[in-house]
Protein backbone atom coordinates (compact mmCIF):
# COMPACT_ATOMS: atom_id res chain seq x y z
CA UNK A 1 0.00 0.00 0.00
CA UNK A 2 1.83 3.40 -1.13
CA UNK A 3 0.56 6.80 0.90
CA UNK A 4 -0.40 9.85 -1.48
CA UNK A 5 0.91 13.44 -0.34
CA UNK A 6 -2.43 13.88 1.48
CA UNK A 7 -0.97 10.93 3.73
CA UNK A 8 -4.45 9.22 2.52
CA UNK A 9 -3.48 5.18 1.60
CA UNK A 10 -3.39 4.25 -1.67
CA UNK A 11 -4.42 0.72 -2.49
CA UNK A 12 -2.04 -1.07 -4.16
CA UNK A 13 -2.41 -3.54 -7.94
CA UNK A 14 -2.07 -6.42 -5.41
CA UNK A 15 -5.00 -5.12 -3.21
CA UNK A 16 -6.81 -3.80 -6.07
CA UNK A 17 -6.93 -7.34 -7.77
CA UNK A 18 -7.75 -9.04 -4.49
CA UNK A 19 -10.58 -6.75 -3.90
CA UNK A 20 -12.04 -7.72 -7.34
CA UNK A 21 -11.58 -11.60 -6.82
CA UNK A 22 -13.33 -11.39 -3.68
CA UNK A 23 -16.15 -9.36 -5.18
CA UNK A 24 -16.38 -11.99 -8.25
CA UNK A 25 -16.76 -14.64 -5.61
CA UNK A 26 -19.46 -12.85 -3.51
CA UNK A 27 -21.38 -12.00 -6.72
CA UNK A 28 -21.33 -15.77 -8.33
CA UNK A 29 -22.29 -17.06 -5.35
CA UNK A 30 -24.97 -14.51 -4.58
CA UNK A 31 -25.77 -14.74 -8.74
CA UNK A 32 -26.21 -18.68 -7.72
CA UNK A 33 -27.86 -18.93 -4.92
CA UNK A 34 -30.47 -16.74 -6.76
CA UNK A 35 -30.77 -18.46 -10.28
CA UNK A 36 -31.07 -21.52 -7.99
CA UNK A 37 -34.92 -19.88 -6.65
CA UNK A 38 -35.21 -18.41 -10.04
CA UNK A 39 -34.76 -21.34 -11.94
CA UNK A 40 -35.65 -24.42 -9.95
CA UNK A 41 -35.57 -26.89 -13.19
CA UNK A 42 -31.77 -25.68 -13.14
CA UNK A 43 -30.95 -29.85 -12.75
CA UNK A 44 -32.99 -30.72 -15.80
CA UNK A 45 -30.32 -30.42 -18.32
CA UNK A 46 -27.87 -33.41 -17.15
CA UNK A 47 -28.55 -36.51 -17.78
CA UNK A 48 -26.02 -37.99 -15.67
CA UNK A 49 -28.76 -38.11 -13.24
CA UNK A 50 -30.52 -40.95 -13.99
CA UNK A 51 -27.86 -42.50 -15.98
CA UNK A 52 -25.30 -44.76 -14.76
CA UNK A 53 -22.91 -47.82 -16.08
CA UNK A 54 -23.43 -51.43 -15.69
CA UNK A 55 -20.99 -54.01 -16.34
CA UNK A 56 -22.79 -57.56 -17.57
CA UNK A 57 -20.53 -60.84 -16.77
CA UNK A 58 -19.91 -62.27 -19.56
CA UNK A 59 -20.66 -59.55 -22.02
CA UNK A 60 -20.41 -55.88 -22.06
CA UNK A 61 -20.60 -52.97 -19.90
CA UNK A 62 -24.09 -51.14 -21.10
CA UNK A 63 -25.87 -47.79 -19.97
CA UNK A 64 -28.71 -48.26 -17.47
CA UNK A 65 -30.90 -46.35 -15.67
CA UNK A 66 -30.73 -45.40 -11.76
CA UNK A 67 -32.55 -47.22 -9.93
CA UNK A 68 -35.83 -45.54 -8.47
CA UNK A 69 -35.16 -41.89 -10.24
CA UNK A 70 -38.23 -39.54 -10.91
CA UNK A 71 -37.66 -36.39 -12.01
CA UNK A 72 -37.49 -34.43 -15.39
CA UNK A 73 -34.95 -34.31 -18.07
CA UNK A 74 -34.94 -31.13 -21.16
CA UNK A 75 -32.85 -29.70 -23.52
CA UNK A 76 -31.41 -26.60 -22.98
CA UNK A 77 -32.52 -25.64 -26.50
CA UNK A 78 -36.16 -26.18 -25.71
CA UNK A 79 -36.75 -29.14 -27.85
CA UNK A 80 -38.60 -30.50 -24.65
CA UNK A 81 -39.02 -31.47 -21.42
CA UNK A 82 -40.40 -34.88 -20.04
CA UNK A 83 -40.68 -36.96 -17.23
CA UNK A 84 -38.34 -39.56 -16.51
CA UNK A 85 -39.04 -42.79 -14.62
CA UNK A 86 -36.48 -45.12 -13.74
CA UNK A 87 -37.66 -48.62 -12.33
CA UNK A 88 -36.12 -50.82 -9.42
CA UNK A 89 -34.39 -52.96 -12.73
CA UNK A 90 -32.76 -49.73 -13.88
CA UNK A 91 -35.62 -49.45 -16.85
CA UNK A 92 -37.71 -46.69 -18.33
CA UNK A 93 -40.68 -48.56 -17.19
CA UNK A 94 -43.51 -48.16 -15.13
CA UNK A 95 -43.66 -51.52 -13.96
CA UNK A 96 -41.46 -53.92 -12.36
CA UNK A 97 -39.29 -56.33 -14.63
CA UNK A 98 -41.07 -59.77 -13.51
CA UNK A 99 -44.17 -58.21 -15.17
CA UNK A 100 -42.21 -58.26 -18.74
CA UNK A 101 -42.91 -62.34 -18.85
CA UNK A 102 -44.92 -62.95 -21.38
CA UNK A 103 -45.12 -59.49 -23.47
CA UNK A 104 -43.25 -58.08 -25.96
CA UNK A 105 -39.62 -56.87 -25.45
CA UNK A 106 -38.61 -54.01 -27.41
CA UNK A 107 -34.77 -53.19 -26.95
CA UNK A 108 -32.32 -50.46 -28.67
CA UNK A 109 -30.35 -47.40 -28.10
CA UNK A 110 -31.51 -43.20 -26.83
CA UNK A 111 -34.57 -43.66 -29.87
CA UNK A 112 -36.13 -46.71 -28.54
CA UNK A 113 -35.94 -45.51 -24.48
CA UNK A 114 -37.92 -42.36 -25.85
CA UNK A 115 -35.29 -39.65 -25.69
CA UNK A 116 -37.45 -36.12 -25.41
CA UNK A 117 -40.68 -37.78 -25.49
CA UNK A 118 -43.06 -38.87 -22.38
CA UNK A 119 -43.10 -42.73 -21.67
CA UNK A 120 -46.79 -42.99 -23.33
CA UNK A 121 -45.42 -41.28 -26.76
CA UNK A 122 -42.85 -44.18 -27.50
CA UNK A 123 -42.94 -46.50 -29.83
CA UNK A 124 -42.89 -49.27 -27.68
CA UNK A 125 -45.90 -47.91 -25.74
CA UNK A 126 -47.86 -47.56 -28.98
CA UNK A 127 -46.99 -50.73 -30.74
CA UNK A 128 -48.94 -52.23 -27.53
CA UNK A 129 -51.78 -50.36 -28.17
CA UNK A 130 -52.16 -50.83 -32.06
CA UNK A 131 -50.77 -54.65 -31.56
CA UNK A 132 -53.58 -55.24 -28.65
CA UNK A 133 -50.86 -56.69 -26.87
CA UNK A 134 -48.48 -55.30 -23.80
CA UNK A 135 -45.01 -54.83 -24.65
CA UNK A 136 -41.55 -54.11 -22.11
CA UNK A 137 -39.32 -51.55 -23.22
CA UNK A 138 -35.71 -52.78 -22.37
CA UNK A 139 -33.47 -49.98 -23.83
CA UNK A 140 -30.89 -47.97 -22.98
CA UNK A 141 -29.28 -44.62 -24.43
CA UNK A 142 -25.78 -44.34 -25.47
CA UNK A 143 -26.11 -48.30 -26.14
CA UNK A 144 -24.89 -50.02 -29.66
CA UNK A 145 -25.33 -54.18 -30.97
CA UNK A 146 -23.08 -55.37 -28.22
CA UNK A 147 -24.98 -53.44 -25.29
CA UNK A 148 -28.38 -55.12 -26.34
CA UNK A 149 -26.65 -58.26 -26.21
CA UNK A 150 -26.11 -56.74 -22.66
CA UNK A 151 -29.50 -55.66 -21.99
CA UNK A 152 -31.12 -58.95 -23.27
CA UNK A 153 -28.39 -61.01 -21.01
CA UNK A 154 -29.00 -58.74 -17.75
CA UNK A 155 -32.51 -59.87 -17.87
CA UNK A 156 -34.20 -62.31 -15.07
CA UNK A 157 -33.82 -65.80 -15.93
CA UNK A 158 -37.70 -65.93 -14.64
CA UNK A 159 -39.25 -64.14 -17.50
CA UNK A 160 -39.47 -64.69 -20.98
CA UNK A 161 -40.41 -62.36 -24.10
CA UNK A 162 -43.31 -63.17 -26.35
CA UNK A 163 -41.73 -61.98 -28.75
CA UNK A 164 -38.34 -59.22 -29.19
CA UNK A 165 -38.66 -55.86 -31.64
CA UNK A 166 -34.95 -54.21 -32.30
CA UNK A 167 -34.41 -50.87 -32.76
CA UNK A 168 -31.17 -50.54 -35.30
CA UNK A 169 -29.90 -46.95 -35.70
CA UNK A 170 -28.20 -46.88 -39.10
CA UNK A 171 -26.12 -43.54 -37.85
CA UNK A 172 -24.40 -45.19 -34.50
CA UNK A 173 -25.40 -48.84 -34.63
CA UNK A 174 -23.29 -50.31 -37.87
CA UNK A 175 -19.78 -50.94 -36.87
CA UNK A 176 -17.35 -54.23 -37.63
CA UNK A 177 -18.40 -55.66 -34.16
CA UNK A 178 -16.43 -58.14 -32.18
CA UNK A 179 -18.92 -58.35 -29.54
CA UNK A 180 -16.83 -61.34 -27.68
CA UNK A 181 -13.96 -59.68 -28.01
CA UNK A 182 -15.05 -56.54 -26.27
CA UNK A 183 -16.80 -58.56 -23.68
CA UNK A 184 -13.33 -59.87 -22.73
CA UNK A 185 -11.88 -56.16 -22.87
CA UNK A 186 -14.60 -55.12 -20.17
CA UNK A 187 -14.03 -58.35 -17.98
CA UNK A 188 -10.56 -57.34 -17.62
CA UNK A 189 -11.28 -53.69 -17.16
CA UNK A 190 -14.21 -54.98 -14.42
CA UNK A 191 -11.23 -56.77 -12.89
CA UNK A 192 -9.19 -54.37 -12.53
CA UNK A 193 -11.84 -52.26 -11.03
CA UNK A 194 -12.97 -49.75 -13.88
CA UNK A 195 -16.53 -49.82 -13.67
CA UNK A 196 -17.94 -47.01 -15.28
CA UNK A 197 -17.23 -45.66 -18.70
CA UNK A 198 -14.29 -43.59 -19.61
CA UNK A 199 -14.62 -39.81 -18.73
CA UNK A 200 -14.07 -37.68 -21.17
CA UNK A 201 -11.59 -35.16 -21.43
CA UNK A 202 -10.55 -31.55 -21.74
CA UNK A 203 -13.85 -28.87 -22.01
CA UNK A 204 -16.52 -31.73 -22.27
CA UNK A 205 -15.68 -32.91 -18.74
CA UNK A 206 -15.62 -29.56 -17.57
CA UNK A 207 -19.48 -28.79 -19.15
CA UNK A 208 -20.56 -31.93 -17.70
CA UNK A 209 -19.56 -30.73 -14.52
CA UNK A 210 -20.76 -27.06 -15.05
CA UNK A 211 -24.19 -28.90 -16.08
CA UNK A 212 -24.68 -30.98 -13.12
CA UNK A 213 -23.50 -28.80 -10.49
CA UNK A 214 -24.05 -25.18 -11.37
CA UNK A 215 -27.16 -23.15 -12.26
CA UNK A 216 -25.11 -20.25 -13.18
CA UNK A 217 -24.06 -22.41 -16.49
CA UNK A 218 -27.10 -23.66 -17.26
CA UNK A 219 -28.73 -20.17 -16.93
CA UNK A 220 -26.11 -18.78 -19.85
CA UNK A 221 -26.68 -22.17 -22.01
CA UNK A 222 -30.39 -21.84 -21.92
CA UNK A 223 -30.23 -18.22 -22.91
CA UNK A 224 -27.32 -18.43 -25.46
CA UNK A 225 -28.61 -21.60 -27.77
CA UNK A 226 -31.72 -19.81 -27.63
CA UNK A 227 -31.32 -17.09 -29.53
CA UNK A 228 -30.42 -17.94 -33.13
CA UNK A 229 -27.57 -15.34 -33.94
CA UNK A 230 -25.74 -16.35 -31.30
CA UNK A 231 -26.25 -20.00 -31.60
CA UNK A 232 -24.58 -19.75 -35.01
CA UNK A 233 -21.68 -17.43 -33.71
CA UNK A 234 -20.99 -20.49 -30.84
CA UNK A 235 -21.41 -23.06 -33.61
CA UNK A 236 -19.19 -21.37 -36.08
CA UNK A 237 -16.49 -20.97 -33.40
CA UNK A 238 -16.89 -25.19 -32.83
CA UNK A 239 -18.15 -23.90 -29.37
CA UNK A 240 -21.63 -26.13 -29.86
CA UNK A 241 -22.10 -28.97 -32.39
CA UNK A 242 -23.72 -27.80 -34.95
CA UNK A 243 -27.68 -29.30 -35.22
CA UNK A 244 -26.57 -32.14 -38.07
CA UNK A 245 -23.14 -33.53 -38.05
CA UNK A 246 -22.44 -35.71 -40.72
CA UNK A 247 -21.59 -39.28 -39.60
CA UNK A 248 -19.55 -41.49 -42.02
CA UNK A 249 -18.01 -44.09 -40.02
CA UNK A 250 -18.20 -46.27 -43.34
CA UNK A 251 -15.48 -44.84 -45.62
CA UNK A 252 -14.85 -47.34 -48.64
CA UNK A 253 -16.59 -50.19 -49.82
CA UNK A 254 -14.14 -52.74 -47.84
CA UNK A 255 -14.93 -51.17 -45.01
CA UNK A 256 -18.71 -50.67 -45.58
CA UNK A 257 -18.84 -54.65 -46.47
CA UNK A 258 -17.10 -55.60 -43.54
CA UNK A 259 -19.37 -53.14 -41.27
CA UNK A 260 -22.46 -54.47 -42.61
CA UNK A 261 -21.61 -58.28 -42.14
CA UNK A 262 -20.56 -58.06 -38.55
CA UNK A 263 -23.32 -55.93 -37.63
CA UNK A 264 -25.87 -58.37 -38.68
CA UNK A 265 -23.61 -61.41 -37.33
CA UNK A 266 -23.95 -59.61 -33.89
CA UNK A 267 -27.63 -59.48 -34.20
CA UNK A 268 -28.01 -62.76 -35.37
CA UNK A 269 -26.26 -63.88 -32.47
CA UNK A 270 -28.72 -61.73 -30.29
CA UNK A 271 -31.00 -64.13 -31.90
CA UNK A 272 -29.58 -66.59 -30.86
CA UNK A 273 -29.70 -65.76 -26.79
CA UNK A 274 -33.64 -65.56 -27.31
CA UNK A 275 -35.62 -68.51 -26.11
CA UNK A 276 -35.97 -70.98 -29.22
CA UNK A 277 -38.58 -69.87 -31.34
CA UNK A 278 -39.35 -66.53 -30.25
CA UNK A 279 -40.40 -64.45 -32.79
CA UNK A 280 -37.81 -61.45 -33.79
CA UNK A 281 -37.74 -58.59 -36.09
CA UNK A 282 -35.49 -55.51 -36.55
CA UNK A 283 -36.81 -51.77 -37.15
CA UNK A 284 -34.09 -49.82 -39.13
CA UNK A 285 -34.37 -46.76 -38.34
CA UNK A 286 -33.81 -44.28 -40.99
CA UNK A 287 -31.23 -41.87 -41.21
CA UNK A 288 -31.83 -38.50 -40.64
CA UNK A 289 -28.84 -37.64 -43.72
CA UNK A 290 -31.02 -39.37 -46.23
CA UNK A 291 -34.08 -37.98 -45.49
CA UNK A 292 -33.05 -34.10 -44.84
CA UNK A 293 -30.48 -34.10 -47.92
CA UNK A 294 -31.45 -37.58 -49.63
CA UNK A 295 -27.84 -38.73 -48.94
CA UNK A 296 -27.28 -41.99 -51.22
CA UNK A 297 -24.35 -43.50 -48.34
CA UNK A 298 -27.35 -43.84 -45.97
CA UNK A 299 -30.12 -45.24 -48.76
CA UNK A 300 -27.23 -47.79 -49.89
CA UNK A 301 -26.61 -48.61 -45.86
CA UNK A 302 -29.98 -48.54 -45.27
CA UNK A 303 -31.21 -51.27 -48.21
CA UNK A 304 -27.82 -53.20 -47.58
CA UNK A 305 -28.66 -53.60 -43.64
CA UNK A 306 -32.56 -54.63 -44.61
CA UNK A 307 -31.12 -57.13 -47.64
CA UNK A 308 -28.21 -58.59 -45.03
CA UNK A 309 -31.24 -59.15 -42.50
CA UNK A 310 -33.50 -60.92 -44.61
CA UNK A 311 -31.12 -62.95 -46.60
CA UNK A 312 -29.96 -64.54 -42.68
CA UNK A 313 -33.74 -65.05 -41.91
CA UNK A 314 -34.38 -61.93 -39.62
CA UNK A 315 -37.41 -59.71 -40.76
CA UNK A 316 -36.67 -56.25 -41.21
CA UNK A 317 -39.15 -52.91 -41.06
CA UNK A 318 -38.23 -50.41 -43.10
CA UNK A 319 -40.10 -47.45 -41.87
CA UNK A 320 -38.27 -44.96 -44.42
CA UNK A 321 -41.45 -44.26 -46.55
CA UNK A 322 -43.45 -43.31 -43.89
CA UNK A 323 -40.74 -40.60 -42.49
CA UNK A 324 -40.40 -39.18 -46.21
CA UNK A 325 -44.07 -38.25 -46.48
CA UNK A 326 -44.00 -36.64 -43.43
CA UNK A 327 -41.22 -34.92 -43.40
CA UNK A 328 -37.75 -34.30 -41.71
CA UNK A 329 -38.55 -31.40 -39.69
CA UNK A 330 -42.37 -33.44 -38.85
CA UNK A 331 -40.32 -36.43 -36.99
CA UNK A 332 -37.24 -35.00 -35.71
CA UNK A 333 -36.58 -32.59 -33.13
CA UNK A 334 -34.61 -29.32 -34.23
CA UNK A 335 -31.88 -29.61 -32.55
CA UNK A 336 -31.50 -32.61 -30.71
CA UNK A 337 -31.62 -35.41 -33.54
CA UNK A 338 -33.97 -37.85 -32.19
CA UNK A 339 -37.57 -38.42 -32.87
CA UNK A 340 -40.67 -36.44 -32.12
CA UNK A 341 -43.88 -38.37 -31.51
CA UNK A 342 -44.90 -38.49 -34.79
CA UNK A 343 -41.87 -40.02 -35.59
CA UNK A 344 -42.48 -42.65 -32.50
CA UNK A 345 -46.13 -42.93 -34.51
CA UNK A 346 -45.31 -44.06 -37.60
CA UNK A 347 -42.41 -46.29 -36.44
CA UNK A 348 -45.16 -48.13 -34.73
CA UNK A 349 -47.89 -48.45 -37.09
CA UNK A 350 -44.68 -50.10 -39.30
CA UNK A 351 -43.96 -52.21 -36.88
CA UNK A 352 -47.61 -53.52 -36.40
CA UNK A 353 -47.90 -53.92 -39.82
CA UNK A 354 -44.75 -55.78 -40.21
CA UNK A 355 -45.26 -57.99 -37.64
CA UNK A 356 -49.01 -59.08 -38.59
CA UNK A 357 -48.60 -59.49 -42.16
CA UNK A 358 -45.38 -61.89 -41.10
CA UNK A 359 -47.47 -63.99 -38.39
CA UNK A 360 -45.07 -62.72 -36.07
CA UNK A 361 -47.88 -62.07 -33.37
CA UNK A 362 -51.29 -63.17 -33.19
CA UNK A 363 -54.00 -60.63 -34.64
Amino acid sequence: MTTADNNTPTPSLKGRLIALGVGLVLLLGLSEIVLRIAMPDWRDFYSGWFMTAEYVPNYTRVATGIAGFDGYFAQNNGDFRVKIRINDFGLRDNEAVDKSNGRIWVVGDSMTFGWGVEENERYSNLLAGELGQPTYNIASPGTDVCGYQSLLARMPNTVRPKAVVMGLILENDIADYDCKQLAVRHKKQFDEGYQQQGRANGWLEIKRFLTAHTAIYNFIAVSLKRVDIIRNILTSLNIIKPTLTYKNPLQGKQQFDKSVDATVREIKRFQSMLPASTPFIVLIAPGRFELKNNDALYKKLRLAIRDKLESVGIPAVDPYPGFEKAGYEATHFAHDGHWKPLGHRIAARAITKAMRQQGLVNP
